[in-house]
């Protein structure tokens, strides 16, 4: 079940599966709105949204517990955190970012109707302290996709469930 949770209450370990660097995610974190993942009366998984701009939002951090991963919940909460802004006549654009390395990533975003837009080279070398492997590939730079919330609603959602 998914509902929407205090960023107080989600676990930090859970936020750092995502992005390592806790100093960021405190930044973020002070000012966003969370979504949570409930199964076995704990908090497995969460969703992060941020207004990056006037009628821009950002999904800054996405993030399931191991012992559920590959189980549909990250799909789940980005069609949560779509759904979010689809509703919200405010926001007429959500953005993703992820690293280079995130393969699986980019795959699940572009399979929910996320488009390339932009490339922040060497984001994460400037940024993080220590560098990030993903399946042995250096996490150097933020690849920045993005979706536009004011197209059918419904057509945009069953995108982002199938």
């Amino acid at each position: 079940m998914i509902s929407k949770v205090a960023s107080e209450q989600v676990p930090r370990d859970l936020l750092l599966l995502a992005d390592p660097e806790w100093s960021l995610v405190e930044q973020y974190l002070a000012d966003a709105d969370c979504y949570g993942y409930q199964q076995d009366e704990q908090l497995v998984g969460v969703v992060v949204l941020i207004w990056l701009a006037e009628g821009v939002r950002e999904i800054k951090n996405i993030a399931v517990d191991p012992a559920y991963q590959h189980r549909g919940i990250a799909k789940a909460l980005l069609a949560t955190a779509i759904q979010q802004c689809q509703q919200d006549p405010a926001c007429h654009e959500v953005q993703i970012g992820t690293g280079n390395s995130s393969l699986r990533q980019l795959s699940i975003y572009q399979h929910a109707g996320f488009e390339l837009f932009d490339v922040w080279v060497d984001f994460f070398v400037d940024n993080y302290p220590e560098p990030i492997f993903e399946d042995g590939l250096q996490c150097k730079s933020m690849v920045r996709l993005r979706m536009t919330t004011d197209t059918d609603k419904e057509e945009t959602t069953n995108v982002a469930n199938g």
